[in-house]
């Protein structure tokens, strides 16, 4: 839809912290299936359901479609989709298919801001490795180290931005 069209369809978009340029034309469809669909999806069920390979390998899945969703939306960024597949090409390594793999998935996580990628995978010395393989692809080809953590934080509102 062009800016133009819309502002004249809608007055306004609500949004103080970004302006619609009447002669871009607009992606309308992804952004709105993408919360649908993503919501849709079977992730809360699976991931409280007893733990098995076809568990973990099914929440990767879900992990990975919504990723592209997000990404199809024009959301994404150059950085976080090249983490995705790093982590999506070392699942499908033959090294990790001979020693029954560690990593199941992957998706943009966050805010908004971009940046920030969630991985799924075993809690084991060998996802540690494999992580730690994909930073060092990932700095080989762009020069910046990935930071990694693990587990949860008390939040930005404890320990600030």
């Amino acid at each position: 839809m062009l800016g133009e069209t819309f502002l004249q369809k809608y007055n306004d978009h609500n949004d103080s912290g970004t302006v619609i340029d009447q002669r871009r034309s607009y992606g309308v469809k992804a952004p709105a299936q993408h919360p649908i669909y993503e919501n849709f999806q079977a992730f809360k069920p699976l991931l409280t359901a007893q733990s098995s390979q076809e568990q973990l390998t099914s929440l990767g899945e879900l992990m990975y479609q919504c990723h592209y969703s997000y990404s199809a939306c024009g959301l994404g960024n150059d950085g976080t989709d090249r983490l995705v597949q790093l982590v999506q090409e070392m699942q499908h390594s033959k090294i990790s298919k001979s020693e029954n793999g560690t990593l199941f998935g992957a998706k943009i996580t966050g805010g908004g801001s971009g940046g920030t990628v969630c991985v799924i995978g075993r809690n084991c010395l060998q996802s540690s490795e494999q992580i730690f393989g994909i930073q060092q692809r990932y700095k080989n080809a762009t020069g910046c180290m990935p930071f990694r953590f693990e587990g949860s934080s008390p939040g930005a509102g404890n320990v600030g931005t």
